[in-house]
């Protein structure tokens, strides 16, 4: 063992602290069960090593410790890494130990057990997981915890080939919208009643604590037995359940526990995380003054961010829609008098010496979001010994109310799904639902429907949303003026990953065009058709790699804007509206209508017809105008269809009414 490794061990073997307070006092030693950050005011604010095996925890606690010492002593500022990375850390050096059988690291130095460990860590995960394994190793050998050091040819070999990267999932664009409709309405349906929803919920806490304290007073004890609270609650319920407030509130339901109110926040969540792409915890950082339109008129909403500045906070700003207001307002006034509650207890918690003074601070800091947790226990001291008062947002199989969207995914909807998450195809089934859906979900999902979106006109989102209060049409020119206001910080990472998926988008539409469909029609798709027919009679070939398309893409020579009504114009620029204008001008030479296209217009042109016949039953002259221009809409798509092979029968339907 080196002579640094000795010294390194010879401070652990001192249990020294690993955290202090904000007045500088220690508060966690190294071997102890939590170790307690909240004087960092970091969203998270804990680490436990409870769930490790004690045969190993040490050994974990000790490398944690190395690893923070040695991060702080190359620290400008004399930090080490943010909480949550020393937790994703401590997760690998976990998932390390288990697999290999030992967590005595030293031993690394001999060629016998790295061996040993190298073949029991085979298959242990995806290529991601593994490196991030031997990247803890190798950070601990550069702070000079371990001898060892691993290079990719070595944890390559650990990948299991079948296990998912664990990449969040983007929506198909149909259930995408599905949910968008589902919060949005539920949201405008419960807002009018989120301060009835308080009083509610306050006179609910009143009366079961003055229960409580009644039975206890009878009984002449300090606490109930389970059995005995389990009558006194099946009581309070049975009174509750006449209470009006289950009757003026829809579908509301009185629960201590917070069900439903919990699925309240969640709904309000989803919307503003659906309508921002803002990330978990930075959600969680929002309040109803988190929102803001006085600048340019360009709707925003603002929270603490983490990512990327070792878990300091930093106030950033995200465009959004006019929707997440009104979702914010109802999570924060829905759950004022549960705010109240808790911030009444962490105060006498705090005055009696229960609470350190950075765990009081960190806990009414949680309770000024939005979405605070809504299980309010009898027991005071369960609640002074929570590490967080923000809602958990689990739901059922820790879902955002999965069950309450109602997914039934189409052949369509499975189709796309594989293409947007090749990792996970296969696991959106035809009559099935999501396979999961977590806050992270909705970052990529919001990005993926507004790239394939913005690849259209201005009016696209709008076509798409058909809701007034859920116009995202201008959201790139809006965050454009957001980004030119110097005293707004955006999520620069935000556009980033909005630019790899705009590429993503550009390469799958190529694709479909060059190597997918086996019929192209419109004029440019008409072109490319007899361009691959020529050069197959010539024996050259005509399929394209993804990464040929990718790099045709980069290099500007490939540009393509997706229609809103099905296929794609060639010409970026266009400012065509092909869904009207083909109907009275010649199409559009840039157009190209693949078979996935063609398929989308025949379920359109049935419901035109659906629409047409409907409207024409009224006999009204006064519908003669528009009954004229869906008719020419409907037999503009068939010449399409015959160029796909897609059965249909011709529409030659009469005006029933005409002024001629």
């Amino acid at each position: 063992m080196s002579e640094k490794l000795i010294l390194f061990y010879q401070d652990v073997d001192q249990n020294p602290y690993v955290t202090f307070n904000s007045d500088g006092e220690g508060v966690s030693r190294i071997f102890d069960i939590d170790w307690n950050f909240y004087a960092l005011n970091q969203n998270k604010k804990t680490i436990s090593f409870r769930h490790i095996d004690k045969k190993y925890r040490q050994d974990i606690q000790s490398c944690l410790y190395i690893l923070m010492q040695w991060q702080k002593k190359n620290s400008s500022s004399d930090s080490h890494a943010a909480i949550s990375t020393l937790i994703n850390t401590r997760n690998k050096l976990n998932a390390l130990v288990t697999r290999w059988g030992k967590s005595d690291f030293s031993l690394f130095s001999s060629e016998r057990e790295w061996k040993r460990c190298t073949k029991k860590l085979e298959g242990v995960g995806s290529e991601s997981t593994c490196k991030h394994i031997a990247s803890v190793i190798n950070a601990l050998n550069k702070a000079g915890g371990v001898t060892r050091y691993v290079h990719k040819r070595e944890y390559i070999k650990w990948v299991n080939p079948d296990a998912a990267e664990g990449q969040a999932i983007a929506f198909p664009e149909a259930i995408h919208v599905s949910i968008l409709k589902t919060v949005v309405e539920f949201v405008e349906t419960y807002h009018p009643y989120r301060h009835q929803i308080s009083k509610a919920m306050e006179k609910l806490y009143k009366y079961q604590d003055e229960m409580l304290n009644a039975e206890l007073k009878a009984l002449g004890v300090s606490a109930l037995t389970e059995r005995q609270m389990h009558t006194l609650v099946a009581r309070m319920s049975r009174k509750t359940r006449q209470w009006h407030e289950r009757k003026t509130i829809p579908n509301f339901s009185f629960n201590r526990r917070g069900d439903w109110l919990g699925t309240l926040l969640r709904m309000c969540f989803i919307c503003v995380g659906l309508f921002s792409a803002a990330r978990k915890e930075e959600l969680l950082s929002m309040n109803k003054e988190s929102y803001d339109d006085s600048l340019a008129n360009v709707p925003k909403v603002s929270g603490f961010s983490t990512k990327g500045n070792k878990g300091e906070r930093t106030y950033t700003t995200w465009n959004t829609a006019p929707i997440a207001k009104l979702a914010l307002e109802l999570a924060f006034d829905s759950t004022q008098a549960a705010r109240s509650y808790s911030l009444g207890i962490l105060d006498d918690g705090y005055q009696n010496g229960q609470l350190a003074k950075d765990k009081y601070n960190a806990m009414r800091q949680d309770l000024e979001s939005a979405f605070i947790s809504s299980d309010i226990p009898y027991d005071s001291s369960v609640l002074l010994n929570k590490l967080s008062l923000q809602n958990k947002l689990e739901g059922a199989g820790d879902a955002l109310n999965m069950k309450e969207f109602n997914i039934i995914a189409t052949a369509e909807d499975v189709d796309e799904f594989n293409q947007l998450n090749p990792s996970r195809a296969g696991s959106l089934k035809v009559g099935g639902g999501l396979p999961k859906l977590s806050p992270h979900d909705l970052r990529r999902s919001f990005v993926v429907f507004m790239v394939k979106n913005r690849l259209g006109n201005a009016l696209t989102v709008k076509y798409q949303l058909k809701h007034r209060n859920i116009n995202m049409s201008n959201w790139y020119a809006n965050y454009s003026e957001l980004t030119r206001t110097n005293q707004l910080l955006m999520d620069a990472q935000l556009m980033s990953e909005f630019d790899e998926a705009i590429e993503s988008s550009a390469v799958d539409a190529w694709d479909e065009i060059y190597n997918v469909s086996n019929t192209l029609s419109g004029a440019e798709g008409e072109r490319i058709a007899q361009s691959k027919t020529e050069r197959l009679a010539q024996g050259e070939e005509i399929v394209m790699s993804r990464s040929e398309l990718l790099a045709l893409v980069r290099s500007g020579d490939k540009s393509i804007v997706l229609l809103p009504t099905g296929g794609y114009c060639t010409n970026r620029n266009c400012e065509r509206l092909c869904s009207l204008m083909d109907i009275v001008e010649a199409p559009c030479k840039h157009k190209v209508v693949t078979d996935k296209a063609a398929k989308r217009l025949s379920r359109e042109r049935d419901n035109l017809i659906a629409s047409f016949r409907a409207i024409n039953e009224f006999g009204d002259f006064a519908n003669e105008l528009i009954l004229d221009a869906r008719k020419k809409k409907i037999q503009s798509i068939e010449p399409t269809l015959v160029k796909h092979s897609i059965p249909f029968d011709s529409f030659n339907d009469d005006i029933k009414a005409t002024w001629s």
